[in-house]
């Protein structure tokens, strides 16, 4: 898929000049902000996206308010050349394989961790370390309450699902004791 190999490659390009900078993750997080930002407002969408705007007009408005509202240079070159390259489209896609790249170069994971109920300080830490522990990474923890997980917890590293709830642990052996199998 072309879209895709376009986007792989601005992501890798950015990833490759932000990933050696101490503020790398002040950058990725600058960026993601004005990505988003840009892509959720129609009419700046359709600005972008209209052939009959000159590109040099694009990019003129976009540098300027780019400059006025203070983004890292960086961050300016990156969206500057989209626009430059008829390639704003792809803004939109962009984020989660910059944040990926990034989190893999610098040696991090984000581990998204659903639990029944709010964390204390001491719980979150001691998550975290044993995500460390077991992935070799600095981790970003992301915690989302949700009622429907009954005791326990589940945790998502990637593609990597660890399921440690009660439901789910109650449904599997009904399903050993039944022989019936619950889809989820």
């Amino acid at each position: 898929m072309a879209g895709q190999e376009a986007v792989n490659r601005y992501a890798r390009a950015f990833v490759s000049v932000i990933s050696g900078r101490d503020d790398a993750l002040d950058i990725y997080r600058e960026f993601h902000g004005i990505a988003k930002e840009l892509t959720e407002n129609k009419a700046v969408v359709h600005y972008f996206m209209n052939p009959s705007v000159m590109v040099r007009d694009k990019v003129k408005t976009l540098d300027a308010s780019l400059a006025d509202a203070g983004a890292d240079g960086i961050v300016r070159r990156l969206l500057v050349a989209l626009v430059r390259n008829n390639r704003f489209g792809i803004l939109k896609y962009l984020s989660d394989p910059v944040r990926r790249m990034l989190y893999d170069e610098l040696g991090m994971v984000e581990v998204k961790l659903t639990v029944p109920v709010a964390l204390s300080a001491d719980m979150k830490t001691r998550f975290q370390k044993a995500f460390e522990k077991k992935t070799g990474k600095k981790v970003i923890l992301s915690i989302e309450t949700d009622p429907g997980v009954i005791g326990g917890a589940v945790a998502r590293i990637g593609s990597l699902l660890i399921d440690g709830s009660i439901k789910t642990n109650l449904v599997k052996i009904r399903e050993k004791l039944t022989g019936e199998i619950q889809w989820r």
